[in-house]
């Protein structure tokens, strides 16, 4: 876990993609989960993960990418913003981060 990772990923969710900060805090759990399957942590090595994560571990380490304003990756903004909108549906909130 790092901690300035995760804060910049949620500065990410809450001024550029616009989701409530209550809905952050469940988003960062799904993306430690995806993070965690795939046999990384919640950091900067995660952003180059991509597939070797899993599907939702693609999506999570392109949200990390383009958080600590790297070059992009292959996920479109539409798969972006449908998995993060699944997570928070059907996951309890977390709380507000």
């Amino acid at each position: 876990m790092n901690a300035i990772v995760e804060a910049k990923v949620a500065d990410y969710l809450r001024n550029w993609l616009r989701y409530d900060p209550y809905a952050c805090g469940t988003i960062l759990e799904c993306m430690r989960r995806a993070a965690t399957a795939g046999g990384f942590d919640l950091d900067e090595r995660f952003r180059y993960a991509n597939l070797g994560s899993g599907p939702e571990g693609r999506i999570a380490s392109g949200i990390v990418d383009r958080a600590l304003m790297g070059g992009g990756c292959e996920s479109s903004d539409y798969a972006m913003r449908a998995q993060i909108d699944n997570w928070v549906r059907y996951n309890p909130v977390k709380g507000k981060f």
